[in-house]
């Protein structure tokens, strides 16, 4: 098979935490339908690239089965290399086109991940993507899919024409991409304004552009293939497949704050309770630009809106770098999970400490949702809590510790590592060593020696930042 341009130019190689089965089986909760477990499932990604996403995934959540598929050749045989070097037993990666797994051949899975694909490919490889989704789902399974949204597309299209035509006469992708660059570097600097229509317009969308890598511009914004859709032309093509809408991998749905005051019981009025029409008119409402929906079999009976009731379900965290609320359960509630940051508690757990009313708390947990201070999770985070006498750091982090300043934590987030002895550090915890140990071999490999006390702060730091095993 002949390169794509993913062998071309290579794509970021990171997770994204709104494909996690954790994610999406909160929001599957929260909308009312009783989701796959998902630290046992079977997880597909289609467009797994080098398999960064499910790497991470796979590494998190060791009761899982990862696999993923891509078109482009080279990215997998790196993944299938990554996952020999970190020793993973519970991930696989696969060439293949999406229109050749429309009979499900790959088999059966409870989530099923397409980011970034839907409105990238050929228009039949669209069609074949929901068909491959339908023929692989379980008859509970949940499964993702992203795409450029309108109207918010109307707006970034008049810009990918204009670098395109700008670009014109450059050959090869990445040289196209600098000089579409060149173009909204010009007009980050001459037209970007809040003083006129136009000028707050483009102060909306050229930064985005203006900073971009190179490598998000090739595939993101100037590829051959980039279609936007409107939420109801995305709803009735999955119906066309089978499959129904749930709701918003980054929970977008519940932010009602997103609309202008009062105007969400009038937009239900206005469509007539239908809920398609409604996503529709939210995306006028806010100029989306971008959706992460989840979907599952047609038939299931979705709830459209979260219910204070549903938030038993689920464990809830503070969201990272949030701040704390004044008054209130919703400030109680932070409270107490602040101390445990960045720890899930239960529903159960919660309610005890705080000694509330299990209704007025899941009202408190929605609300501190919606104001972006707690984040729900179908349930606890999988991570040591103290370092332990012979610490482990998980085997991603140790091999991507051994390669450079970028590594991924158990709770799924992306950590950056500076200082080249500290990355050392992370390779020689390997559940081995004591602390004695690892600070011979520490010394051996760096060349000079770190006391004990300095030594347990930073095995506590990286236990904070969820990089140590349980």
């Amino acid at each position: 098979m002949s390169d794509t341009i993913y062998d071309e130019v290579r794509y970021s190689n990171f997770p994204y935490a709104q494909t996690h089965p954790d994610r999406l089986a909160t929001v599957a909760v929260l909308h009312g339908i009783e989701p796959p477990d998902p630290f046992t499932a079977r997880v597909l990604e289609i467009g797994c690239g080098a398999g960064g996403n499910m790497l991470a995934m796979a590494a998190a959540t060791p009761g899982l089965t990862a696999v993923g598929v891509d078109l482009a050749a080279t990215p997998i045989a790196e993944a299938q290399q990554a996952v020999q070097e970190i020793g993973l037993t519970n991930a696989e990666f696969h060439q293949a086109d999406v229109r050749d797994l429309t009979n499900g051949r790959l088999g059966q899975f409870d989530y099923v991940i397409a980011h970034g694909v839907y409105g990238w490919i050929p228009e039949e490889a669209d069609d074949a993507l929901l068909a491959t989704i339908k023929a692989s789902l379980t008859p509970d399974g949940i499964a993702y899919v992203s795409f450029n949204a309108q109207p918010g597309g109307y707006f970034r299209r008049m810009l990918r024409d204009a670098g395109l035509w700008h670009a014109r006469k450059e050959d090869g992708a990445l040289a196209q991409a600098a000089k579409a660059q060149e173009l909204y570097k010009f007009l980050a600097e001459h037209r970007v304004t809040e003083a006129d229509t136009y000028g707050a317009l483009l102060s909306r969308e050229i930064p985005v552009l203006a900073d971009a890598p190179s490598y998000r511009l090739v595939h993101d914004d100037l590829g051959e293939f980039w279609t936007p859709r409107w939420f109801g032309q995305f709803a009735e093509h999955a119906a066309g497949h089978g499959l129904g809408y749930v709701g918003e991998a980054d929970l977008f749905s519940l932010r009602t704050e997103m609309l202008p005051e009062g105007v969400e019981p009038l937009a239900w009025d206005l469509v007539d309770g239908d809920r398609v029409a409604f996503e529709n008119l939210s995306d006028v409402l806010t100029a989306r630009h971008f959706r992460q929906s989840v979907i599952c079999h047609a038939g299931r009976d979705v709830a459209p809106e979260a219910a204070p009731d549903r938030t038993r379900r689920l464990h809830w965290a503070v969201r990272p770098n949030a701040e704390p609320l004044e008054v209130g359960l919703t400030a109680d509630a932070f409270r107490v999970l602040d101390a445990r940051r960045p720890r899930a508690v239960s529903f159960d757990a919660l309610r005890e400490e705080l000694d509330a009313d299990p209704v007025a708390l899941g009202e408190a947990l929605l609300e501190g949702f919606r104001r972006e201070r707690l984040m729900p999770h179908a349930g606890p985070l999988r991570a040591a809590e103290t370092p332990g006498e012979r610490p482990r750091a998980s085997r991603l982090a140790r091999w991507q510790a051994g390669r450079g300043a970028d590594m991924v934590s158990l709770a799924y987030m992306r950590v950056r590592m500076e200082e080249p002895a500290a990355r050392v550090l992370i390779t020689l915890l390997d559940g081995t060593r004591d602390r004695e140990a690892i600070q011979a071999d520490l010394k051996s490999a760096v060349g000079f020696e770190i006391g004990l006390e300095d030594l347990e702060r930073n095995l506590v730091e990286l236990a904070r930042l969820f990089l140590l095993e349980p």
